[in-house]
């Protein structure tokens, strides 16, 4: 009998959150700022035709840090949402407000029917082993309702995602992310379905029923396939066999076709067990290309607006649609080449994007006309002073300024 990994691993898992959050915060770029906005978290219940039965989900929308951002954002389906959404709402709620570069992202936990307590004291969900085994079991009691995955992949691909997207802003990039046998069920849907999402999240995709017997549609579908559009991370823990030997199958599987459109990354993480945190968080980062941001560059004082401009004109294309720096970020870096680096001319190059990217706000008037003063060019000063007091008559200090600048001139 196998062990039905994440259920016993859930008061684990948060626990380590914390810790995770906390190691997290050790990395982020000093200009930071947490944002006082709070996140909008919606439980449904959707009464499922294909599933005939009612299913609960959550949909998390972390907040939008400038109100002149677009409320468009891509979207994170999470399995074993009871508790796996839990991390993963965490951890986005963390990065999109602290981590440069990234879009605000939406997160979708689709829940389980409910587990029950076996006589071995184990736990176990008839509904979780139907809905995320693609075969039907031969050698195991405890798979007994198995083979039910194309039925739920029906019901996300036709009722699911279309709910989310109705009573939500478009949302054209997918993300698929499962653990264990949700892990099988995320990497069977790269290879049956890759074009429901865009991109997936399998960690310790556990397919060691009737002897791996899954492993044989593996290889005949990655051989047989042409082309895959997908960016893909998957990864094992120290775990018994055969989850590493799957998993080094599939990589080299992979390695050996180079599939042209596919970007994958494999992880074999020695020091971690089952349901890691640690493959999460690296799957996120992976998936969204956290380690691409310009800001990461150092020193600070290097960093140019056009690698900004190049990191979110990429970001685009990805996505699905027009991503533009975020003015609150942009501000900071304008500020720090200002006062820090005393680098007036490239502050001015980024305070004026700001203008460009968010004619609407006064701060970003402020701001460039500051750099302007500093500079010395007192007659553009005035202007951008007067628009940012025109848009913001609460703003005392450009008030005072401009009554200075009018005196002078």
């Amino acid at each position: 009998m196998h062990r039905n990994f994440p259920f016993p691993a859930v008061l684990h898992l948060r626990r380590k959150a914390v810790v995770i959050i906390i190691m997290m915060m050790a990395a982020v770029p000093l200009y930071a700022q947490w944002s006082t906005a709070k996140p909008d978290i919606k439980e449904y219940t959707l009464t499922s035709k294909v599933l005939n039965q009612k299913r609960k989900i959550t949909i998390y929308r972390p907040p939008v840090l400038s109100k002149y951002s677009e409320s468009v954002s891509p979207v994170f389906y999470v399995l074993d949402g009871e508790f796996s959404a839990f991390y993963y709402c965490t951890l986005v709620n963390y990065c999109c407000q602290r981590m440069p570069g990234l879009p605000p992202i939406t997160v979708v936990g689709i829940e389980n029917e409910p587990s029950f307590i076996t006589e071995s004291g184990g736990t176990n969900s008839i509904g979780r082993n139907r809905d995320f085994t693609p075969i039907v079991a031969r050698d195991s009691t405890f798979y007994k309702t198995s083979g039910g995955a194309e039925k739920f992949l029906q019901f996300i691909n036709e009722e699911l995602v279309p709910f989310v997207e109705k009573d939500y802003k478009k949302m054209p990039y997918r993300v698929f992310a499962g653990n264990s046998l949700g892990g099988w069920l995320v990497m069977h849907t790269f290879l049956k379905h890759p074009g429901m999402f865009n991109a997936y999240i399998a960690t310790s995709p556990a397919m060691q029923m009737d002897k791996s017997a899954y492993m044989q549609t593996v290889e005949e579908t990655i051989l047989n396939a042409t082309e895959r559009n997908n960016r893909l991370f998957f990864s094992v823990g120290n775990e018994p066999d055969p989850y590493l030997p799957n998993a080094r199958k599939i990589d080299s599987l992979l390695k050996n076709k180079n599939f042209k459109g596919l970007t994958y990354r494999f992880t074999y993480y020695p020091k971690e067990g089952h349901s890691t945190l640690k493959a999460m968080q690296d799957g996120f980062q992976y998936i969204f290309r956290m380690e691409e941001l310009p800001v990461y560059e150092t020193p600070l004082s290097n960093i140019t607006y056009s690698k900004f401009e190049d990191h979110y004109k990429n970001l685009s294309q990805i996505f699905g649609y027009a991503m533009k720096p975020d003015e609150g970020m942009i501000n900071s870096y304008g500020y720090y080449l200002l006062n820090s680096a005393k680098d007036v001319d490239r502050a001015l190059e980024f305070f004026k994007k700001n203008v460009e990217n968010y004619p609407q706000s006064a701060n970003v008037y402020d701001s460039y006309a500051e750099a302007l003063l500093v500079k010395g060019d007192k007659e553009n000063a005035l202007i951008n002073y007067e628009k940012a007091f025109a848009m913001d008559p609460t703003n005392t200090g450009a008030r005072d300024i401009i009554i200075e600048l009018r005196k002078g001139k």
